[in-house]
């Protein structure tokens, strides 16, 4: 198995470039308004999130099936037939470009297709809530998806980026020996990766969505990133802190994607890729 990760190109005067990282969006009002919808309504989106807010729950799926859309050009939509979509038309990539720079939300673009969004396609992975000495923070969402039988990643990305096919174990292997080369959360989910065999496992797997929360600690005078598994300490099915505007902007939260394929010609048990959107 093998995931689609992203590195940004160095940039000088910005510390979170050439990192091994996921896409990731922040959720936008168009991901939900007028929304075309099958198969799972947003109480079984909730119900998968273990959140009690249907309508947040079913923004993060469907703006991860945008970003994943937008930078992979990998579309978790069914047609008029009510058949995946298998492959995509000759102005996609032009359109993609437009989500990009918000010059046409996601749902009108399923609309003018007579698309529609298929969360179950979508499998929620991990929830991370970065640090609270960071200046931005951050709750974001991370799913997995297969790619659809008769589509392809197609990468695009509006910044000066490279993306590319890589097996979890060379991920983590790869932010081992450079540990400032990869995000903390995306080296998580390399490591929850290598021991599953195959993208069905992974699509198949029970996950804790509860959030991990890295603390910065100091360890006999070296500073190190703590990470403590376990239950939210904040209100149950939140999912964001009330400290920010009640939940409420939909510019607060990223929700990661990352899309998966088997390798048939290197697969070997135990090795694996991970994510974005």
């Amino acid at each position: 198995m093998e995931t689609f990760i992203t590195r940004q190109l160095d940039a000088r005067g910005v510390d979170d470039r050439n990192r091994l990282a996921y896409p990731v969006s922040n959720l936008r009002p168009g991901d939900l308004r007028n929304l075309p919808l099958a198969g799972w309504n947003s109480a079984r989106c909730a119900r998968t999130l273990s959140i009690e807010n249907k309508s947040r729950a079913l923004h993060h799926f469907s703006a991860a099936a945008r970003i994943s859309f937008a930078a992979a050009g990998v579309l978790l939509a069914e047609d008029v037939d009510r058949d995946i979509v298998a492959a995509p038309q000759t102005d996609w990539r032009g359109t993609r470009s437009r989500l990009f720079s918000s010059e046409i939300s996601w749902s009108q673009i399923l609309r003018d297709r007579d698309l529609r969004l298929r969360p179950d396609l979508c499998k929620p992975w991990l929830r991370w809530i970065n640090t609270g000495t960071q200046l931005h923070r951050f709750d974001t969402t991370y799913f997995v998806a297969t790619v659809p039988f008769g589509q392809s990643v197609d990468f695009l990305s509006p910044n000066e980026t490279s993306g590319g096919w890589n097996r979890p174990v060379e991920t983590r292997a790869e932010g081992g020996e450079y540990p400032d080369r990869i995000s903390a959360s995306t080296r998580l989910i390399a490591e929850s990766l290598v021991n599953v065999p195959s993208v069905g496992a992974a699509m198949a797997q029970v996950r804790d969505l509860h959030p991990l929360r890295p603390e910065v600690t100091n360890l006999d005078g070296e500073w190190r990133v703590v990470i403590h598994p376990g239950r939210d300490l904040y209100r149950k099915g939140t999912l964001r802190d009330y400290a920010v505007a009640v939940g409420d902007d939909e510019n607060d939260q990223s929700p990661g994607f990352l899309t998966l394929s088997d390798d048939d010609n290197n697969a070997e048990t135990g090795e694996e890729e991970i994510e974005e959107s």
